[in-house]
């Protein structure tokens, strides 16, 4: 068998013959290939390999040896450095350009803090100034229209005063003058009285008897004075009912005003359109701060995409993350996802990393998805399918994983304290 097997190794050397002389320089290859062919095939020959073992299959390797054990106990997968609250894209609208920059990559920036302004900020801040102009013209406008119609509404009220004063101070005299004693009542006594000597007097010139006794003069002075004291009567009667009515009149018109001028008040503000000025000053304010970009939260400006003069778009123009707490997003084989389990420790290596990064797995991602990392053995499987595992980094190590966000490293998650680890482990042994 040995011959055999030195029969065919040397067969792979020995030079073919050829109708064809034989150099010399091929004779002198074939002097330096034979000893090299001889030690392989003695070599060979001593370490039992033939090719009936290279040609069967792999024996299976006993699990109970310790390399194996430690080999189930431990997760392997690819991962990336990430921020906790991810990577934030600071972008603008179409239709604009980047007119200055204010922040640096690798500054710390608070939230709110002006990162870029765009070339249409002046032109919208000028056009807020003017609604604000507008809004204060207005506002000045209406209160001087207030402070006259608040002067002509006391003094409305002032006139509503004097003539309610004056209609109570005639309805007093009137029912005064009624009273005993008072002038509209002593001018109807008089009246009356006159009215009844006048009906005497009448009465005895018609009398045979007493006829003699007035005369015709008498009886018509009598007569005036009855008319003239019945005049009197009802003249103050009309003075005091005009009086009266008068003071009425007075209050109507008085509250009338009033009411005129409180509408007019009504009136004023609303046309002076304050609610629709303060919304256009509310769209203008968006404007402007659509044309001023500010830090949405505190963290670190990781890169600057733009330049003065870039154009707005669907680009981002800056990017920037917190990077005061780092996460590793391993890509964990389905075939693995059983034993790994919140809470177990896992060691983040790199060749860019100088010391590997330790953290704990926070949470496992329920959605499977083909891997997106490329895997740098060339022999790896494309048509497995992963899940995401999110790896809390350690705050020691957060400083060093911020310094290489997104770098692709290696994830070693200890899954030896899982139950399916055990349980694979227990029946590798058995």
């Amino acid at each position: 068998m040995s011959r055999i097997r030195v029969t065919s190794f040397l067969q792979l050397f020995v030079v073919p013959q050829a109708k064809q002389p034989i150099s010399a320089g091929l004779i002198q290859q074939g002097m330096i290939r034979l000893p090299l062919s001889l030690a392989i095939g003695f070599f060979t020959i001593g370490s039992g390999c033939d090719w009936r073992s290279a040609s069967s299959p792999t024996q299976t390797v006993d699990p109970s040896k310790p390399a194996q054990t430690v080999a189930l106990q431990r997760v392997m997968a690819l991962g990336t450095l990430e921020p906790r609250g991810g990577i934030l894209a600071v972008m603008a609208a179409p239709g604009d350009r980047v007119s200055k920059i204010y922040v640096e990559p690798g500054q710390e920036v608070a939230a709110g803090t002006v990162l870029m302004d765009l070339e249409s900020l002046p032109a919208r801040q000028l056009e807020l100034s003017i609604a604000q102009t507008k809004l204060d013209e207005a506002k000045r406008r209406i209160a001087a229209e207030r402070a006259a119609g608040e002067a002509k509404l006391q003094v409305a009220r002032s006139s509503l005063k004097q003539a309610e004063s004056k209609l109570s101070d005639a309805q007093k005299r009137f029912k005064d003058s009624k009273a005993d004693g008072g002038e509209l009542n002593l001018l109807k006594q008089a009246a009356d009285l006159g009215q009844r000597r006048l009906r005497q007097l009448e009465s005895a010139s018609r009398d045979p008897a007493r006829q003699r006794l007035v005369s015709e003069n008498a009886l018509d002075t009598e007569a005036l004075k009855v008319s003239e004291s019945q005049a009197r009567y009802e003249s103050a009667l009309r003075d005091a009912q005009e009086a009266i009515d008068e003071g009425r009149f007075a209050v109507d018109s008085a509250e009338q005003e009033i009411r005129a001028t409180e509408l007019s008040l009504i009136a004023a503000e609303q046309s002076a359109s304050l609610e629709s000025l303060k919304q256009q000053i509310e769209l203008l304010k968006f404007n402007v701060a659509t044309s001023r970009l500010v830090a949405p939260t505190k963290g670190r400006v990781l890169r600057v995409d733009a330049t003065i003069g870039t154009a707005t778009g669907v680009s981002a123009l800056m990017h920037m993350a917190d990077t005061s707490n780092m996460v590793c997003v391993a890509e964990v084989n389905v075939a693995d996802l059983s034993r790994v389990e919140v809470g177990q420790t896992a060691t983040i290596t790199s060749p860019a990393l100088r010391e590997p990064l330790r953290g704990k797995v926070q949470r496992i991602q329920s959605l499977i998805a083909a891997p997106t990392l490329a895997s740098p053995y060339p022999m790896a499987a494309v048509d497995r399918y992963s899940a995401d595992v999110v790896i809390a980094i350690d705050s020691d190590d957060s400083t060093s994983a911020s310094r290489l966000i997104e770098l692709q490293v290696d994830v070693e998650i200890k899954a030896g304290g899982s139950k399916e680890s055990a349980k694979v482990a227990s029946a590798a042994k058995s």
